[in-house]
């Protein structure tokens, strides 16, 4: 009996895409994943950070930046990983009404969603960047123990969005190219 592949369930390298489409796509998942090791490390590092505190808290010491650092740590896990979770269809997806329609309409409801949600990751992305260019140029700081330039967090924030916003616009160009986009969510 043969073993399955780790990563057989990803359908990039099996695809109906035409080449242009591949070399965006692949273009994405080479970002996608590389920000979700930088993820990855991040979580290791707030792990071993916390651990570290609950050992100096059992001798009545403390870093005082365990709730600064982990709290930024949890949000930049959040948001570098999530365009990597959507491309690796760890996302669920409820498919309740489109099911029960239409190829057509399906269609339609999909191009409708992906449309939308890009216009969404566009809209949060730009005022994010804002956000950073402002801090940046400002040279705000957290008003925690240890001061954080804040455009480092935020940029996280920035960067997740516009991984997220480029996976996105690699379903459209799919829908639109070959008439799906990627079915890989994990369905309800």
């Amino acid at each position: 009996m043969a073993l399955e592949e780790p990563h057989s369930h990803h359908l990039s390298e099996a695809t109906d895409d035409p080449t242009w489409l591949r070399l965006i796509a692949h273009a994405s998942t080479i970002l996608n994943r590389a920000a979700a090791v930088i993820a990855a490390c991040i979580l290791v590092l707030m792990t071993a950070f916390t651990l570290l505190e609950i050992c100096l808290r059992l001798f009545s010491k403390s870093t005082f930046m365990a709730d600064s650092l982990v709290g930024n740590g949890v949000a930049a896990v959040g948001f570098l990983s999530a365009a990597w979770a959507l491309e690796e269809g760890f996302m669920i997806r409820v498919k309740v009404l489109t099911d029960r329609t239409g190829p057509k309409l399906a269609w339609l409801c999909e191009f409708f969603t992906l449309v939308a949600v890009e216009a969404l990751m566009l809209f949060m992305a730009w005022y994010q960047w804002k956000s950073v260019f402002k801090n940046w140029s400002r040279g705000t700081v957290s008003e925690t123990y240890l001061p954080i330039p804040m455009w480092i967090p935020e940029s996280f924030f920035l960067i997740g969005l516009s991984l997220m916003a480029f996976q996105v616009f690699v379903r459209i160009l799919r829908l639109l190219a070959v008439g799906h986009a990627d079915e890989r969510a994990l369905t309800l």
